[in-house]
């Protein structure tokens, strides 16, 4: 089985740091639409089999609500950033908590 793609871990690690939360930092909801990005830049061609659908699941649900228009077809939020913005603070927070499950296993296929 091959390993996933050192992209995704260095990837991965800024983002896990970056969604790292303490209780006067902004919110869980807030980190993660910050660092929208990544679900954009990290694909699932860059996991090994075993992880692929996991992150596939993750980023159908950060992109579940599609892009935001404006009545004259602009898009005005990409996909992520519309969807996070329309998820619970729970929500977000199970997203996030999804995020580091795969990111240990992916830590783990480079130990």
């Amino acid at each position: 089985m091959k390993k996933s793609n050192i992209f995704a871990y260095i990837e991965l690690t800024k983002l896990v740091d970056e969604l790292k939360t303490s209780p006067e930092s902004a919110s869980v909801k807030q980190k993660l639409k910050s660092q929208s990005a990544y679900f954009n830049i990290i694909e699932p061609r860059y996991f090994s089999d075993g992880l692929v659908g996991e992150w596939e699941n993750i980023l159908s649900v950060i992109k579940q609500k599609g892009a935001k228009v404006n009545e004259e077809g602009k898009v005005i939020s990409n996909a992520v950033s519309n969807t996070i913005d329309q998820l619970e603070e729970k929500e977000c927070q199970a997203l996030v908590d999804k995020i580091k499950v795969v990111y240990a296993k992916v830590q783990q296929e480079f130990q």
